[in-house]
């Protein structure tokens, strides 16, 4: 999961107005609206953007609630089901009970 968080970072500070913040600095910890980060709701539709184009992923709408963008490390966390569930979906991984 670092490795996601690692390339959130650095959308974050290449993508989002975040006054010259480098990737490094960027807490993945930091609440990204309140307090933290204090990106603003177009800045994190920005975000679900990009992070869709560079993950390969499509948020489903349970995905899109306010506790999946707490901090980078949350919405890490939502980033890697969703490739974990498009991964085995393609590798032909699904069990027994699960197929059709």
């Amino acid at each position: 999961m670092e490795v996601i968080i690692n390339s959130l970072q650095r959308l974050v500070a290449e993508n989002l107005d975040l006054n010259g913040v480098k990737a490094e600095e960027i807490n993945p910890d930091a609440q990204l609206m309140d307090g933290g980060l204090h990106l603003d709701s177009i800045s994190i539709v920005r975000l679900i953007v990009l992070s869709e184009q560079e993950f390969g992923i499509e948020f489903g709408e349970d995905d899109l609630v306010m506790e999946s963008f707490a901090s980078l490390r949350t919405l890490a966390g939502v980033i890697a089901v969703q490739r974990n569930g498009r991964d085995s979906r393609f590798r032909g991984d699904v069990g027994v009970a699960d197929r059709p």
